[in-house]
């Protein structure tokens, strides 16, 4: 089952991607590079496989590969429109304008335990939350709201947890000190 999350606006925003930082490099460059064929090796090490020694990825073109330097730089937000069958997790909210929102690479779970063991996801999830409230810096104005929502796969039409609504406003979180869209919890996020 896949946890969605959700975010309502009373201004539209753009579709699409926001936030990842594309390698300058090739995806051959890359390949071919002494510092893969190390992280590779590297990895065997650990006992893992890189995957292509189980596959033949030999099809794939520089122009079919995004490449990043780095988890943080793979890492972003993605906004797309609601399709007919999310239309019921609009009672959730009052806004005008809902978007179904995703983490990419990283999450919308910031753990101040994980910047020690797992500095990459880490940065990478930080970098998501960050990127989802700069979204909401540069599209909302003073006085604005924003809403959030996550719940699971098919569990848009029953009824929020309302234990876990939450009102702040940007201008005070602090990401550093942990942050996370928990299941079929509302987030009123105000612009001040």
């Amino acid at each position: 089952m896949s946890r969605f999350h959700y975010i309502g606006s009373a201004t539209e925003l753009p579709l699409g991607e926001r936030g990842s930082v594309p390698s300058a490099k090739t995806y051959n460059e890359v390949k071919n590079s002494p510092e893969y064929k190390k992280h590779r090796e590297a990895l065997r090490l650990q006992g893992i496989i890189p995957l292509d020694d189980i596959a033949d990825l030999s099809h794939l073109r520089d122009e079919d590969c995004l490449v990043y330097d780095s988890e943080e730089d793979a890492a972003g937000i993605f906004i797309e429109e609601l399709v007919y069958w999310n239309d019921e997790i609009r009672k959730h909210f009052r806004s005008t304008y809902v978007y179904r929102i995703s983490p990419n690479w990283g999450g919308f779970s910031v753990s101040p335990k994980l910047k020690d063991t797992l500095p990459g996801s880490y940065n990478a999830s930080l970098k998501c939350c960050r990127e989802l409230f700069r979204l909401m810096t540069d599209y909302g104005v003073s006085g604005a709201e924003f809403e959030l929502y996550t719940c699971w796969a098919e569990e848009e039409g029953l009824p929020r947890n309302k234990k876990y609504d939450r009102i702040f406003d940007l201008a005070s979180l602090s990401l550093e000190d942990g942050f996370e869209l928990r299941e079929k919890e509302y987030i009123v996020v105000k612009m001040i």
